[in-house]
């Protein structure tokens, strides 16, 4: 990875980790007690380990903060998918529902149907604020405000990819062993978050363009 990406991940996942750091406390001021779902499944797939209640994020958040390697490209990745997963799991009961992830695993597995049969890929449009082209064999999978037409709608938020994420690298058509495949991130607006979730799809195989350049940067 190009040392001003690596800069880039660097800094989206400290602005991660500060963020996580506060939907904790929110979640507590809101007398959240226990993460949704039980154990948090991306930490559990990734890495393992069961984080199954608030205080557990806590105390799991700071140590993924002191065994983060902030010059790897790779350990800063596994640790910003990991953030994403603790913050969709505590923000239940204060954040509107559109802040939420649209799509459940019974609605992911009639879209890979769709895209194995259709021998398509998955866009993942982050953001992004150009036409989308329909007429391409492709989910297009959207995250922000205000959807386009004709996108299959995730989150309103970035960070609600983790539950996404979940479910692909639990298929065997969109991923290989945490490898992705038939995955390409397209990034439109470029805040410290949404760089270093874009990146890091990047390092978990994922093809990366930005929006309007049909050239991958990885």
């Amino acid at each position: 990875m190009p040392p001003e990406m690596n800069k880039l991940m660097k800094k989206g996942a400290k602005k991660l980790f500060s963020l996580t750091r506060t939907k904790i406390r929110l979640a507590k001021e809101n007398n959240t007690i226990n993460t949704k779902p039980q154990p948090l499944p991306l930490i559990k797939l990734l890495v393992n380990i069961e984080i199954n209640n608030v205080d557990k994020c806590y105390e799991y958040m700071n140590k993924l903060k002191n065994n983060t390697d902030f010059d790897n490209p790779k350990s800063v990745a596994f640790s910003i998918l990991q953030l994403m997963d603790i913050i969709e799991g505590v923000k239940y009961k204060y954040e509107p529902i559109e802040f939420s992830s649209n799509i459940d695993n019974d609605k992911f597995r009639i879209l890979e149907e769709m895209a194995k049969k259709n021998h398509g890929e998955m866009d993942i449009l982050i953001m992004t604020k150009g036409d989308i082209d329909i007429n391409r064999n492709r989910l297009c999978i959207y995250i922000g405000l205000n959807p386009p037409e004709n996108v299959i709608f995730l989150s309103a938020v970035p960070t609600s990819l983790a539950v996404l994420l979940n479910y692909i690298f639990n298929s065997d058509y969109f991923s290989d062993n945490l490898k992705l495949k038939r995955v390409n991130s397209i990034l439109g607006q470029k805040t410290l978050i949404n760089n270093a979730i874009h990146l890091s799809l990047g390092i978990f195989g994922a093809k990366l363009n930005d929006e309007g350049n049909i050239l991958p940067v990885n």
